[in-house]
């Protein structure tokens, strides 16, 4: 027998790439484990109740349902921070095919339960706005880790209202999705566009020297983020020109190639060490990296 509706809140997630060609079957144990891991971890930070059987899993989708009485302005505010927070932590200790990007939806409704299960028109439509053309492109093109997506309804009851879940980061489009045409709100978490490559034009600056090379490669081999292929991978994600630099197998002739070709463009360096920074920020080597990129410009 069927029984009455139940509100819920509703977060879904999905793994950007999940099927992808370069994933091995260890890569997607490692990506499910490492999504739950994320996950449990962000909702403790945020005090919101992770209870197994309100989880519904599809492979590389999961959707968490939370009781009425949760705060939905927590989904908005604190949760997308600590997401965003817990992914950098794994990615950083993870290979690139092991590593995570998220879409994540929210949004409110009515769930029926019976002895079989649960069902709802609301639970539906979440997953598929989570399938928005503009989301999936909004992550693909950026450095993100993390784009939300809300629902119409939940934008101008909860978003709208609170400063905190920064409702001008959101832009309106619509969803297509299957049989959901409905208006929802994008924001990409953190990151930012990846500029066009063709935009990004080399200055007239010769080449920096061996000489010069050396003691800044030196330090950035030292830098905890920066000093393995798969960290310097996810700096270089923030850098429009990445494509243009040849990559080797090496770190040092890796490391050469990156700082030499980042010192061709405009603000090049400069935005190669402020990645670095964002990862190791505090390290002592990155203080050093500093020092040593000031006296640089001193001539000392």
């Amino acid at each position: 027998m069927g029984s009455a509706g139940h509100h819920r809140s509703f977060v879904v997630f999905d793994v950007e790439g999940y099927g992808g060609h370069a994933r091995t079957s260890r890569h997607r144990t490692t990506v499910r484990d490492g999504l739950y891991g994320v996950l449990m971890t962000a909702f403790a930070d945020c005090d919101l109740p992770w209870d197994d059987k309100a989880v519904d899993d599809v492979g590389d989708s999961v959707m968490v349902l939370l009781p009425a009485d949760t705060p939905k302005g927590v989904l908005v505010d604190r949760l997308p921070e600590r997401l965003v927070a817990a992914l950098r932590e794994h990615n950083h200790v993870h290979s690139t095919g092991a590593q995570l990007r998220l879409r994540m939806a929210v949004h409110a409704g009515e769930v029926h339960y019976d002895e079989r299960g649960k069902t709802s028109a609301e639970m539906i439509f979440t997953y598929r706005i989570l399938d928005t053309t503009e989301a999936k492109q909004a992550l693909r093109d950026s450095t993100a880790t993390l784009v939300l997506v809300a629902s119409d309804p939940f934008y101008r009851a909860v978003i709208h209202h609170q400063p905190a879940a920064r409702p001008d980061a959101y832009r309106q489009v619509d969803a297509n999705v299957k049989e959901v045409h409905a208006r929802v709100w994008v924001r990409l978490v953190d990151g930012h566009p990846i500029g066009t490559v063709r935009h990004a034009s080399p200055t007239r600056q010769p080449a920096m020297t061996l000489a010069e090379l050396g003691p800044i490669v030196e330090v950035m081999l030292r830098i905890p983020g920066f000093d393995t292929r798969e960290g310097r991978d996810l700096v270089l994600r923030d850098l429009s020109f990445a494509a243009s630099i040849p990559r080797h197998g090496a770190d040092r002739p890796d490391t050469v190639s990156i700082v030499r070709t980042s010192a061709i463009y405009p603000g090049g360096l400069e935005g190669l060490v402020e990645g670095i920074r964002f990862y190791a920020a505090g390290a002592t080597a990155m203080a050093e990296l500093d020092t040593l990129l000031a006296q640089r410009d001193r001539g000392i």
